[in-house]
């Protein structure tokens, strides 16, 4: 039994001993799987790392001013720990000493980010935000920073940057207190306070600012439309500094509205609550608003009017001033509209705003409804009905419009509006005619000058009507007229996108090309892409003999109004003159069938089939210009030259008769019959004719040539030099007269040397 129990004993012990072996053999192949696991692992995060690497060092490679990125990093990760993760409490000096050496290395980075002042580069500005953060967390301000005025100002601009104005504005106040003769931080605070339309304070850093500086202009004009109705001293200090600096202060109508708007709501405020200076009431939120819509702030303008009309439903002000908001953010035309409308149940004059809303969404249809519906019940609203007829002048309905002014009761005509109206109406048809037969109606230029005369008359503020005298004179030829009206128009509606465009014509037409340039491209700034612009740089290029540019100028007028009669006729001479008879002709059929009337047309198109050597068809359309216009000059000279060309000289003289009979210093008209007396043999009326044609147009280079050759052929050397010395003195590089100069003087030499020798 003993025996038998140390066997099984031994056997247990021994399966037991087996067992162990094989959970430690089991382990260890586990341990060896886990390491093997560990090993990939470790070999894949060693690759990764190393193309993380191999990456870092690419970008760092392009852009190196990211290795002092890395540095910040490091010290913002040092302040962290050192303030928050080390568990124990520092001192608020220490606190202060660690956030300063923080921003100092933010500040640093930017030094060594090689951007610009206006762009930050990507990798700091989460970095700047960091630091924000951090001291938020630590709760210090700008002033727990012991850093100097510049450098508060630069970390200003940072936060400004990623769009924490909060600190930013901190910064930009620490760096003022240190600096106080250093106007960059004090003007980048007025932008933050601007943005959140926190008026009071904006005032008293533009006042800040005119104590650094007191003639900055820009700083003197935003402020005095800040205390529009509100300090009339600042107000008066501020224009009296712009006119001394030859500044004119213009307001435009829409700025005076909106600045007699936050006058009357500045009473308001001051009789219900005159010591707070924070908006509390309906009339200062109302105030406020109006301040910021003149300051061009209009979605915290619009926030302002919104609180405005939460506490008080009931002012028509605030209605309009909403309705005017929505309108110039754009999109929400429907609400504009009931605001109008609440505001003119309220009492309020709002017709023309409404109607201005609902074109500017390009609803003309409704704008004219909507005025058509208020002429019925208040048919005396000049202002109104000069609004409707225009509205339908501009979608091309001048028949319309006139029937608009017509139907308007005598006791409206005391308007000045209704007289503009009436005198753009004729300008229009002036326009009309000249695109029909090339020439303006006097007449009606005249009933339109005295139609402006009459608005002015009534009104001497009104620059409609002096911009709309200004181009009814540039029309009639009186340019130094002209201009002193654009130079009042100027001045009463300085925006007025018109204005730089009507002056550019009037300048290039006074041959003036700097001043016309320089007024082109103020015109651009406010019409952009018009087709206005480019038509007149094709004048502009055409007048100083650029014709290529020109033609490419008016080509860019017709691609966006192919039915530009000017444009078209304007392409089809400057294609002429660079001899691309192909688009000149086609320009020309164009025209002609268009407008049958327009005589220039017709002249371009014979002009065109005569340098392609079509005289039958040039010359029948000649024919037909001078049914057209009897008394056409040039018609009847090319009528000659055509036939001249076709062999049938015996019936070129009549048209050419005819046109010295209209005409007798037509230069080309003694020229070519002058050629048909040469053809007939008949040399002395050839030469008569050849001599009036010099005398009547002394730069004539071809008369003189015919003058000089009939002497050099006579038995004259010394008339026939004096003959080829007009010719060189008209061009002095002409080869054949030098060369007949030297000719002429040899035989008059030799012929004193013979009589000398007679002698």
């Amino acid at each position: 039994m003993a025996i038998l129990a140390m066997y099984g004993f031994l056997a247990l012990s021994i399966w037991i001993l087996w067992m162990r072996h094989q959970q430690v053999l089991s382990q260890r192949d586990r341990m060896v799987d886990r390491v093997g696991y560990l090993e990939g692992d470790l070999t894949a995060t060693s690759q990764r790392l190393d193309l993380l690497s191999r990456g870092v060092d690419t970008v760092f490679g392009e852009t190196p001013e990211l290795h002092g990125l890395l540095g910040v990093h490091r010290s913002l990760e040092t302040a962290e720990a050192l303030l928050f993760d080390q568990g124990v409490e520092v001192s608020s000096s220490e606190s202060c000493a660690i956030a300063t050496h923080a921003a100092r290395a933010i500040l640093d980075g930017e030094d060594n980010d090689g951007s610009s002042n206006e762009t930050m580069l990507a990798g700091l500005a989460p970095l700047v935000s960091r630091i924000a953060k951090i001291l938020d967390a630590a709760e210090m301000t700008a002033e727990d920073l012991e850093l100097t005025g510049p450098e508060q100002r630069r970390l200003g601009e940072l936060f400004h940057t990623i769009e924490r104005t909060d600190k930013a504005a901190e910064c930009y106040r620490r760096a003022h207190q240190l600096g106080a003769e250093d106007a960059s931080a004090l003007s980048s605070l007025a932008v933050i306070q601007r943005e959140e339309g926190d008026v009071e304070a904006l005032d008293r850093s533009l006042e800040r600012l005119l104590a650094i500086n007191p003639d900055d202009i820009e700083v003197l004009k935003e402020q005095t439309l800040l205390l529009s109705g509100t300090d009339v001293e600042r107000v008066v200090r501020n224009r009296r500094r712009l006119e001394a600096l030859g500044v004119e202060i213009n307001p435009t109508t829409e700025e005076n509205k909106i600045a007699d708007l936050a006058n009357r709501a500045h009473e308001s405020r001051v009789e219900t609550d005159p010591l707070s200076s924070e908006p509390t009431t309906a009339p200062a939120w109302l105030e406020r608003g109006a301040k910021l819509m003149l300051l061009g702030e209009s979605q915290i303008a619009l926030e302002s009017v919104e609180n405005s009309l939460e506490l008080d439903q009931s002012s028509a002000d605030a209605w309009l001033l909403h309705a005017r908001l929505l309108s110039a953010l754009g999109g929400r035309t429907a609400e504009a509209i009931q605001s109008v409308r609440r505001a003119v149940a309220l009492g309020e004059y709002g017709i023309l705003l409404e109607a201005e809303i609902l074109e500017a969404d390009g609803r003309l249809d409704a704008a004219r409804e909507a005025l058509e519906n208020h002429l019925e019940a208040e048919p005396n609203d000049a202002e109104a009905r000069s609004r409707l007829a225009l509205i339908l002048l501009r979608a091309n309905s001048p028949d319309w419009a006139r029937k608009v002014l017509n139907e308007a009761p005598e006791l409206s005509w005391e308007s000045a509006s209704l007289h503009v109206m009436d005198a753009r109406l004729l300008l229009e048809v002036v326009d009309q005619n000249l695109d029909e037969t090339g020439e303006y109606d006097e007449m009606i230029l005249l009933q339109a000058l005295t139609a402006f005369d009459e608005a002015i008359d009534l009104d001497r503020e009104s620059g409609l009507a002096w911009l709309g005298r200004a181009r009814t004179l540039r029309y009639q030829g009186h340019h130094d007229e002209a201009e002193i009206a654009i130079i009042r128009a100027r001045r009463l509606i300085p925006e007025h996108s018109s204005i730089s465009l009507e002056a550019a014509r009037l300048f290039l037409e006074m041959n003036r090309f700097d001043q016309a340039n320089t007024m082109l491209a103020e015109a651009a700034t406010h019409l952009h892409n018009h087709h206005s612009i480019a038509y007149v740089r094709g004048l502009i290029a055409a007048h100083q003999g650029r014709m290529s540019e020109a033609q490419s100028m008016f080509t860019k007028v017709l691609e966006v109004e192919p039915e530009h009669t000017r444009a078209r006729l304007n392409r089809c001479s400057a294609a002429l003159l660079r001899e691309d008879l192909v688009t000149a002709l086609d320009d020309a059929n164009a025209l002609v069938e268009a407008h049958p009337n327009l005589s220039i047309a017709r002249q371009r198109r014979a002009e065109i089939l005569m340098n392609l050597g079509d005289w039958v068809e040039a010359e029948a359309e000649l024919r037909r210009l001078s049914e057209i216009a009897p008394t056409h000059t040039m018609a009847l000279v090319h009528q000659g030259t055509c036939l001249i060309a076709m062999d049938r000289a015996e019936q070129a003289e009549i048209p050419l008769n005819k046109a010295l009979q209209i005409n007798p210093e037509n230069s080309d008209a003694w020229y070519q019959r002058g050629l048909l007396y040469l053809d007939f043999g008949r040399l002395d009326e050839a030469f008569s004719d050849f001599k009036r044609a010099a005398a009547s147009d002394g730069k004539h280079l071809d008369a003189r040539l015919r003058i000089a050759a009939i002497l050099h052929e006579g038995d004259e050397p010394a008339k026939a030099a004096a003959a080829w010395r007009d010719v060189l003195d008209v061009d002095p590089e002409h080869r054949l007269a030098r060369r007949r100069l030297e000719e002429s003087r040899e035989k008059v030499a030799l012929r004193s040397t013979k009589i000398q020798s007679q002698d």
